[in-house]
């Protein structure tokens, strides 16, 4: 096996599912011997987190890129790739960065892998389709929707666009894990239900249903406790909202956690309430391996991923009535909850892990490190 230098890129500067992909993947790598610099927002969560590797195989360049047409910033990647004449990929992640390091790329025969993280459409108007049809050697994408979406985007081929779901690493995520620290923290007894949303607060994220749903719950099981974690733009706006509902007795808004398998071991329930925007969450197959039932919006890929709801229950989006039914579905079915994270943690174990994943998108980097047209 070749060892590889891999030239991420990323100017986003959250900290949300597509953010926390880049740095797994960077600390993957790293850990199969290859080389990774990375290029991230500076002074974005993406970068405090990324200094926290101590890699000689690593190396971190933060830069402040909030215009695609920064020639500063193209100038600073220019050189570095110029000077580091072994790399073997750049590999971009948002819309700046992939100008950015997309032309760069172009411009030095370093071949361009683009990945697509959102469902969101895409504007096929010129030159954007030229991040996904001239630019690139491949596009990777998170789910097959999202795959299908780009197919359709002037000049794309079809036969450079490829899905590689999210991974979840077992190492991290075990359903032997405990679940009651967490339920102590909360003051939730044992035997009271536990409902959950896990990920960044954000508008198309669906919290607002979510808030919706709960006092419907409330009127079946008034014992319930509900949390939300998680941190994002829309954050105050949801604790806002909680409280003017009157359920913030009923409701823990705990913000950004590290402990996230803890805090899923202590939920009988995991709900995903998006609308718009995912691709795979990677909430989904961390729920699966820790045997969390699951919850969550017939939208994008996920419809795939539940099995068409052999894994998982699919609801409405944007229909709190659809949520609260499915949530209660699960608690009043405890056959059905078991027989569907049975299904989902055989379904991860098989399709869903991170060996998987890196393994797919290593593949990907060797063909188009080796193709001739890069010789």
């Amino acid at each position: 096996m070749k060892l590889l230098h891999i030239l991420h890129t990323e100017a986003a500067g959250g900290w949300g599912g597509q953010e926390i992909r880049v740095l797994q993947e960077t600390r993957l790598l790293l850990e199969r011997g290859h080389r990774v610099s990375l290029v991230c927002q500076a002074e974005s969560p993406l970068e405090e987190r990324a200094r926290s590797i101590s890699n000689s195989r690593f190396h971190l360049i933060p830069i402040s890129m909030k215009s695609a047409l920064s020639l500063w910033v193209f100038l600073t990647l220019y050189r570095y790739v110029s000077k580091n004449n072994n790399l073997d990929v750049i590999h971009t992640h948002s819309s700046v960065d992939s100008w950015l390091g997309g032309v760069v790329g172009k411009l030095s025969g370093v071949p361009v892998i683009r990945t697509r993280h959102v469902s969101l459409p895409v504007n096929d108007f010129f030159p954007n389709h030229l991040l996904y049809s001239y630019i690139p050697q491949r596009i990777l994408t998170s789910g097959n929707m999202i795959s299908d979406i780009l197919k359709q985007v002037r000049c794309v081929d079809s036969n450079k666009v490829v899905s590689i779901p999210a991974g979840v690493d077992l190492r991290k995520f075990d359903s032997g894990i405990s679940g009651a620290k967490i339920r102590e923290e909360l003051k939730v007894d044992s035997n009271q239900i536990l409902i959950g949303k896990i990920g960044v607060v954000r508008g198309w994220k669906g919290h607002n249903y979510f808030l919706e749903a709960i006092p419907l719950i409330l009127k079946k099981i008034p014992s319930a406790r509900f949390v939300i974690v998680g941190d994002g733009p829309g954050f105050k706006e949801i604790k806002s909202k909680v409280k003017l509902a009157g359920i913030d007795n009923k409701v823990d808004l705990l913000g950004h956690r590290e402990d996230v398998p803890e805090i899923m071991a202590a939920l009988d329930v995991q709900v995903l309430a998006s609308f718009a925007g995912e691709g795979t969450p990677q909430i989904i197959p961390q729920a699966f391996v820790m045997k969390t039932p699951v919850v969550a919006t017939k939208i994008a890929s996920i419809p795939d991923l539940l099995g068409q709801g052999e894994r998982g229950i699919l609801i409405e989006p944007e229909n709190a009535l659809s949520l609260a039914e499915g949530v209660l579905k699960l608690i009043r079915n405890p056959d059905i909850a078991k027989r569907l994270v049975e299904n989902a943690y055989s379904f991860c174990l098989k399709e869903l892990t991170v060996d998987k994943m890196m393994d797919s998108t290593i593949a990907i980097y060797e063909e188009v490190a080796s193709s001739p047209q890069n010789n």
